[in-house]
């Protein structure tokens, strides 16, 4: 039995050495194939970074501006759908529907690369969930106003949101007339406590605190002070924060273009270098054929 362990261990040793002589000789033959084609490879991965500057140059700059939004009308799910529509009219060029819907120039809408809506709670769950960002890709800040416009103007007056927001303002002018009705007759009853009417009429068989009028009258009028001014912002956007040009565009990047350079040339010379091995090899078998 100890024998054959032996031997084992043995025939182990003997296939790890021929492992590493194996990797050693293909280290060495990497190394021969380096130095052969040094000024080959040193050629195509300056011709390939030097093509990746230029396209760096040469490429349309994209900027990216983001506007802040507030909207108790508008959904998560809804906006990523009229994204979607924004989008798919810019990939099908369809630039004057889109100009129609956003009511913008067509040449405004000719400078918008991409849109992008995310709900601010996406983010962040400590903000308000009726918060988005609107996201833009231009290729010229100059019309991020109008397009700033045009966005305000799209959400506004889809036909869904309109709705919305007509019964939203409905309903609030429903309720301050009821609170108005409330406030008038509260007023009436204060004034009937004023002048005596009231414990008059009750024949002292009663019992109130006359402060409790006025203190429900005051809590009405700031409920309907409230209510009123949810009816000023009762349209379906508001603008907390516009689009904000950059110096900097995002798109492309120097790094990228350099290192998708580079790399578009050194797969160049690996293809080469391959060529050049297998001619290599046809013409050793063509003069072994020759030469038996």
């Amino acid at each position: 039995m100890y024998y054959f362990l032996f031997f084992a261990l043995l025939k182990n040793s003997m296939e790890k050495k021929s492992d590493e002589i194996d990797l050693f000789k293909l280290f060495l033959r990497g190394v021969n194939i380096f130095r052969d084609n040094f000024w080959l490879i040193v050629s195509f991965f300056v011709i390939g970074t030097s093509l990746g500057v230029a396209n760096y140059f040469v490429s349309r700059k994209v900027f990216e501006n983001r506007m802040i939004i507030s909207s108790g009308i508008l959904t998560k799910s809804y906006g990523k759908l009229l994204a979607a529509k924004i989008n798919k009219h810019l990939g099908e060029s369809h630039d004057a529907a889109l100009a129609k819907d956003l009511n913008i120039p067509l040449e405004v809408v000719e400078d918008i690369a991409h849109v992008k809506i995310e709900d601010v709670s996406e983010l962040d769950q400590a903000k308000e969930s009726d918060r988005f960002i609107i996201t833009v890709e231009t290729f010229d800040q100059k019309d991020l106003p109008e397009i700033q416009k045009g966005f305000v103007h799209y959400f506004e007056n889809n036909e869904y949101v309109r709705i919305r927001v007509e019964q939203n303002k409905n309903f609030l002018k429903q309720v301050v007339d009821k609170i108005d009705s409330e406030i008038k007759d509260m007023e009436n009853l204060k004034s009937r406590i004023s002048n005596g009417e009231f414990f008059q009429n009750a024949k002292g068989n009663v019992s109130f605190d006359p402060t409790v009028v006025n203190t429900k009258i005051l809590d009405l009028t700031k409920e309907k002070i409230n209510l009123q001014n949810q009816f000023i912002l009762a349209n379906s956007v508001q603008v907390i924060e516009g689009f904000t040009p950059f110096e900097t565009p995002s798109k492309p990047k120097l790094s990228v273009s350099l290192v998708a350079g580079a790399g578009i040339g050194l797969v160049f010379v690996a293809f080469v270098i391959a060529f050049k091995s297998i001619r290599t090899i046809f013409r050793m078998a063509d003069a072994a054929k020759q030469n038996p």
